[in-house]
């Protein structure tokens, strides 16, 4: 089979030259969408991809048999998806959608102003697919608003990227001192639906982070990312760390927040790294998804702390503890880690292992996934494969 990919990034860039504007822009601007592209990529089975838009109709229905659209919250008001509906409908391609996602302050809102591009984005796919596979039951109801039911509630093809049918999340023992990663969302807080509350956990987390000298890992925090690239400091870089602290209402020295993201920050555009580090530690918590996630597949209790309809929709259908941020008091590390429901979250994790594995196949797509019905062991190395994609946007994109 020969697959094309659109949507989030599908390999990292495994050139140290290429500078890390050229790489935030590649990979959408967030290292979770990573996660995203990546997963479904090293899923399915092919013997020939391509990736992007850059092919013409033609092109694209010869050297090709489905398109693979790895999605995330497409379905926005300021998201208009008509060059993704361009491209796709004079090509005579089926399409296998991954993770599509509604993008709302909460769950229950109503998404229903989207540009009409993407009303036909979603028709098309719609058409050319079996089924859809969304995020949850919120935008199964979205998609059902707009006149759509083949859908299927998969989640994120991230949470199957170890390609193995069964999950153990380790269990730290009460009062044990615990290696903490922390994560945040500080920059998209007046997304939530309680903004304050959102504002207030951020600031929380952050402080937490200074406090307890805990990594805190960076996805979009661009100033941030750029303060951590600087190591010896930036002229400016007390001015936008006191920007940054004024815009969350803290009392910090901007020298002390400069200090802490320079030693204790981490950013990653390799998920192999990623893993290596969070593999190391007891817990994570924080209100980013992906930064979450990739802790649970690698065996580590998380906590999402949910601000929007996004992380609620898919923490809820993957039973992965959570709590709104409305309803967070002081951070008490030790009482979230030991108030998640972690069984719940194992025996869900090999229900959807189960459905994401029949949806690829109802869709006509050969995956991995089928070998661990047979075989629960380790997957087949996909090292050769990751390579062949990072080759692959090298090539596309070079150096810079």
């Amino acid at each position: 089979m020969r697959v094309l990919f659109l949507g989030a990034p599908i390999a990292p860039h495994l050139d140290p030259q290429i500078a890390f504007e050229k790489k935030f822009e590649v990979i959408g601007y967030n290292t979770g969408n990573l996660l995203i592209g990546q997963s479904l990529f090293e899923e399915l089975r092919f013997e020939e991809f391509g990736q992007g838009l850059g092919y013409s109709p033609q092109e694209a229905n010869e050297r090709f048999d489905i398109i693979a659209i790895s999605a995330a919250n497409f379905i926005y008001k300021d998201f208009d998806l008509s060059y993704l509906a361009d491209f796709i409908e004079p090509t005579k391609l089926p399409c296998v959608v991954a993770g599509l996602g509604a993008q709302a302050s909460s769950i229950g809102k109503k998404v229903t102003d989207i540009p009409d591009g993407s009303k036909r984005f979603l028709r098309i796919i719609s058409e050319r697919s079996k089924t859809v596979g969304v995020r949850g039951h919120f935008t199964a109801e979205v998609m059902n608003d707009f006149g759509i039911k083949n859908v299927t509630e998969v989640g994120c093809p991230s949470l199957f990227r170890k390609l193995r049918r069964s999950l153990k999340i380790k269990r730290p023992r009460r009062g044990a001192r615990l290696r903490v990663a922390v994560n945040g969302s500080r920059n998209v807080f007046l997304h939530s639906a309680d903004p304050e509350p959102a504002r207030r956990v951020e600031a929380d987390l952050l402080k937490l982070s200074v406090q307890k000298q805990y990594p805190y890992v960076l996805q979009n925090e661009e100033p941030e990312m750029k303060m951590l690239l600087s190591r010896d400091g930036r002229e400016n870089d007390l001015e936008v760390a006191q920007a940054v602290l004024g815009q969350m209402g803290m009392d910090m020295d901007p020298s002390i927040y400069v200090k802490h993201i320079i030693e204790n920050a981490k950013m990653f555009f390799d998920l192999a790294e990623w893993d290596a580090f969070i593999s190391k530690f007891d817990y994570s918590v924080g209100t980013r998804f992906h930064g979450n996630l990739i802790a649970l597949t690698n065996g580590v209790p998380a906590t999402i702390i949910s601000h929007d309809s996004r992380t609620t929709e898919m923490a809820e259908l993957m039973s992965i503890p959570h709590v709104p941020v409305g309803k967070v008091g002081q951070l008490d590390v030790e009482d979230l880690l030991h108030g998640g429901d972690y069984d719940a979250f194992q025996r869900m994790y090999t229900v959807l292992y189960d459905r994401f594995a029949q949806f690829l196949s109802e869709n006509g797509i050969s995956h991995r996934l089928e070998q661990q019905h047979h075989e629960d062991g380790a997957a087949s190395p996909l090292s050769d494969v990751v390579t062949r994609a990072a080759s692959f946007l090298r090539l596309r994109f070079g150096k810079s």
